[in-house]
């Protein structure tokens, strides 16, 4: 073959290449139940606004792994979490479902709900020896047999290290500003994320009927397949308003943020 048709031949697999990626871009997610998108072990990252049911889909990840194969849980929580508050949250989960405020205490064959109120996954904190620790636990995740599951509202609050492994991206409801503040490497895919929540919304004001339909779906990127579905949660049987609160004041505690 010539040097020229090696030319050729590059730029024409690049094409298709080019064109894979937009095809699964533009395409209309695939609709399937959560059990289809569970990831055991691996890594999970949850993205979206501010009272969506990130957390609330997180624990229904560990809900139906624990259903489905047996598996315990944890959620880790930061260690300037008062007692006290410590005390009500493990009150409410299940006896199954262990807060933990260190990472030796992940057990092996386990999911791992890590919010990002611990923050030790921090972007700015991507260098410290914590996030060290972290990105070393993450690389034996699959040898333990655990999957981690990452809340946050945008990928650039998170550390590279965490986006780069994840398997499955899920987004609850993002707002345009989430989309604009994106990693590079996620912007695509979280703009078709706002797309998708935007449709819902078919230009009126949301609702309340419309708010809560908004917080049972979720936009999910398989990136073991790279392949975009669309899924729908219910909560846990644990779940209450007073659970979500006590995650939404654990943001709250001076220290835990700064």
């Amino acid at each position: 073959m010539t040097p020229t048709s090696w030319t050729e031949k590059i730029k024409k697999w690049r094409k298709e290449k080019a064109e894979h990626y937009s095809r699964i871009i533009m395409s209309d997610p695939v609709k399937v139940p959560l059990r289809r998108i569970l990831k055991y072990p691996g890594l999970i990252l949850v993205m979206g606004d501010r009272r969506m049911g990130k957390t609330g889909i997180a624990h229904e990840i560990a809900n139906k792994l624990h259903t489905e194969k047996g598996i315990p849980a944890v959620v880790h929580m930061p260690p300037s979490l008062p007692v006290p508050a410590r005390a009500k949250i493990q009150k409410l989960l299940p006896k199954w479902m262990k807060l933990v405020t260190n990472r030796n205490e992940w057990p092996k064959n386990s999911v791992v709900i890590y919010d990002e109120a611990a923050q030790t996954a921090h972007a700015r904190r991507a260098q410290s020896g914590a996030a060290v620790e972290l990105d070393d636990l993450i690389s034996i995740s699959g040898q333990r047999n655990q999957t981690i599951i990452f809340i946050a509202h945008h990928s650039r609050k998170i550390d590279l290290n965490v986006v780069t492994e994840v398997n499955r991206i899920i987004w609850k409801k993002p707002t345009y500003a989430h989309q604009l503040f994106e990693r590079d490497e996620v912007s695509d895919f979280s703009m078709k994320a706002y797309d998708f929540f935007d449709a819902m919304r078919q230009k009126r004001p949301w609702n309340e009927t419309k708010l809560n339909k908004a917080k049972k779906m979720a936009l999910v990127l398989d990136f073991d397949e790279f392949e975009f579905y669309q899924t729908q949660n219910e909560l846990p049987p644990w779940w209450c308003e007073e659970l979500s609160r006590l995650f939404q004041d654990v943001q709250k505690v001076k220290g835990v943020l700064e």
